[in-house]
């Protein structure tokens, strides 16, 4: 289960989801201040973060380098080892077939696999908190002062994974309540060794208690800001919320879970009204509610009753605050909730009036459907376009595209707004040669090849810049969209500039005033993909405003199989940079509906202006018209 756990998790870790949010890259940025000698007890940044996920990413960046697979991996690494604490803790309260099927779900719930493949310090809290829960099982059991003292330290250690850690001390307390009330003080008091357990836990949460209580504005600063009790929050109705906040927190097990999607899955991306996936899919409904009424039932016993408050006080930290249910503040609750679906399964598999084939059958037929529904959900979720945006994947591919231009022996200029708006960004290119500018201050006269990475949406002299004969690449970035932001835009401009050398001849004249160079090109990327590289050069200044419109049309027997139009250059070129002796490069990828037959497909590129739809002519070498396109016959 450890295997399949962790295959789960480290499947394309590095690229799924896709992106590198900004909570994931301050953590990173974190581990490489703690590989330069900040040995911090919280990291104050992004809200305050507890330390101990950003000393494993730190061990992590070190094997690694700074990458997105490296902040990622601790939490892939601790979900997957995580099914052995959940195994003997379903296995010690609720018997081996139970702590089995416990340790089953915990490994292919899609939960706790996607806690397993973001790079957040949440996904800590739950297999900490279960192996303390195990320990201090087997220390009431054995009446053992050393294991009381291991799982106090284990439990104190909880305290340095995830703020809604600090709820726990509600479940020891409520759990003392429970044994005095059902007439187990005896074994509660254990001879005093569960002052061992105290002792371990103090020792290891003294530091950060002490920090905090030096500063309880590392108590309060993020709980305040999304609290029920905050009027932004509550609207003026703090109990309103809260009672809608409580309905909210239990209905997230089966109808309806976190609709944020950086923390969960939709049921459907295309209802006008998202909702969140729940915490179990519908294999997993009958097996919940049967654990659900066997703890219930047997309340008396204090696994049940354990495993009910556990729940219950875990499910404060998202009850209290706003966005309920909230995945991550509830996390919590884990491994403990997947316990319930687990009995009913256990249950199931050992029920006498079945014959054995039928329920066995029945077990691995509904396991089997949770896997399967997992794999499906997930694959679909991180390949939607919509948690691409959530996690600014576009910052991600620019720093990528950046650190490959600056392997490859490129001059890479970057706008300095780039690392400075988004930590991706400056984690990703931390030990790479990038030349920063600030747009007031102008761009630096590029000097060999060059790439230049630019805010498309104020005015930059890049064409001022370049000095003919040169090549200059230009494409626009990938589409990004903020949180709150309607609409998706490119996130940036890339020019790639390079001294022009050697011969280059014409494809086209196109009316005296641009010229389609013979170094275009056209090639498959995949059978029904074309990718169409264009080279123009001005054959006169000044430039006409608007510039020509540029058309690429795939030609086949049966019609067009696709097009583009757009402006020439992309646009991104502006008016005085199109001059004799700078030739400017543009690419796009055409999708068809079929494959591209060569025999029988051509491709046709030209020119109209905008504004009138009329085509320019393709001049010959004595200025006569032959026509009002290119053809380019692209090989397979």
């Amino acid at each position: 289960m450890t295997g399949l756990a962790a295959g789960l998790r480290l499947y394309r870790l590095g690229q799924w989801p896709p992106g590198f949010y900004r909570d994931e890259a301050y953590n990173g940025l974190d581990a490489l201040g703690v590989l330069s000698g900040n040995h911090s007890l919280f990291f104050s940044a992004n809200n305050g973060r507890e330390p101990l996920f950003i000393y494993l990413v730190a061990l992590s960046v070190a094997l690694f380098g700074p990458t997105v697979y490296a902040v990622r991996l601790p939490a892939a690494v601790v979900g997957a080892l995580a099914t052995w604490p959940t195994y003997l803790l379903g296995r010690d309260w609720f018997g081996r077939v139970a702590g089995l099927l416990a340790a089953f779900l915990w490994a292919v719930t899609f939960w706790p696999v996607h806690l397993g493949r973001i790079g957040l310090r949440v996904g800590l809290l739950a297999p900490l908190l279960a192996l303390a829960f195990w320990l201090g099982t087997q220390a009431y059991r054995r009446h053992r002062a050393g294991l009381w003292l291991v799982a106090g330290a284990v439990y104190g250690l909880t305290f340095y994974t995830y703020l809604a850690a600090r709820f726990t001390p509600l479940i020891l307390v409520l759990l003392a309540v429970y044994l005095v009330l059902t007439g187990r003080r005896a074994g509660l008091w254990d001879g005093g060794r569960v002052l061992w357990f105290a002792a371990g836990a103090a020792a290891v949460a003294a530091p950060l208690g002490i920090l905090m209580l030096g500063d309880p504005s590392l108590i309060l600063g993020r709980a305040g800001q999304v609290s029920i009790l905050s009027p932004a929050v509550s609207g003026g109705d703090p109990a309103g919320l809260l009672a809608g906040n409580i309905g909210r927190a239990l209905g997230m097990y089966l109808w309806r879970g976190d609709d944020i999607l950086r923390h969960n899955t939709w049921l459907n991306f295309e209802a006008a009204v998202p909702a969140g996936r729940p915490v179990f899919g519908w294999p997993m409904v009958a097996p919940f509610l049967a654990g659900l009424a066997w703890c219930l039932r047997h309340w008396r016993r204090p696994a049940a009753a354990l495993l009910l408050i556990w729940q219950l006080v875990m499910l404060g930290p998202t009850i209290l605050a706003e966005d309920a249910p909230h995945f991550l503040r509830a996390a919590g609750v884990l491994p403990g909730a997947v316990f319930f679906p687990a009995i009913g399964l256990a249950l199931l598999w050992e029920w006498a009036r079945l014959p054995t084939l039928v329920r066995r059958a029945a077990v691995i037929l509904l396991v089997g459907s949770s896997v399967m529904l997992t794999v499906h959900d997930y694959a679909d979720y991180a390949q939607q376009p919509d948690v691409g945006y959530l996690f600014e994947s576009a910052t991600t591919e620019l720093a990528y595209h950046a650190a490959e231009d600056a392997g490859a022996g490129w001059d890479v200029y970057l706008d300095r707004r780039f690392p400075d708006g988004w930590p991706s960004v400056r984690f990703l290119l931390h030990d790479q040669d990038v030349l920063l500018f600030s747009p007031e201050d102008g761009l630096p006269p590029p000097d060999g090849k060059s790439t230049v990475y630019v805010w498309p949406y104020e005015p930059l002299d890049v064409a001022g810049r370049v000095s003919p004969p040169a090549l200059v690449e230009v494409a626009p970035g990938p589409l990004a969209r903020g949180d709150l932001e309607p609409e998706p835009f490119s996130l940036y401009s890339r020019y790639a500039i390079s001294p022009r050398t050697g011969e280059v001849t014409r494809l086209g004249n196109f009316d005296g005033l641009a010229a389609l160079m013979d170094d275009t090109t056209a090639g498959l990327t995949a059978s029904d993909t074309l990718s169409i590289g264009l080279r123009w050069e001005a054959l006169s200044t000044p430039w006409p405003v608007p510039s020509p419109t540029v058309f690429i049309h795939i030609i086949g027997p049966e019609g067009t199989l696709a097009q583009y139009d757009g402006p020439l250059g992309r646009g991104l070129w502006p008016s005085a940079g199109w001059q004799p002796g700078i030739t400017v490069g543009e690419r796009h990828v055409l999708s068809m509906n079929r494959p591209y037959d060569s025999d029988t497909d051509s491709v046709q590129v030209g020119l109209y202006w905008p504004d009138t739809g009329a085509r320019l002519p393709v001049l010959d070498a004595r200025g006569e018209p032959v026509g009002d396109q290119v053809i380019l016959h692209p090989a397979p």
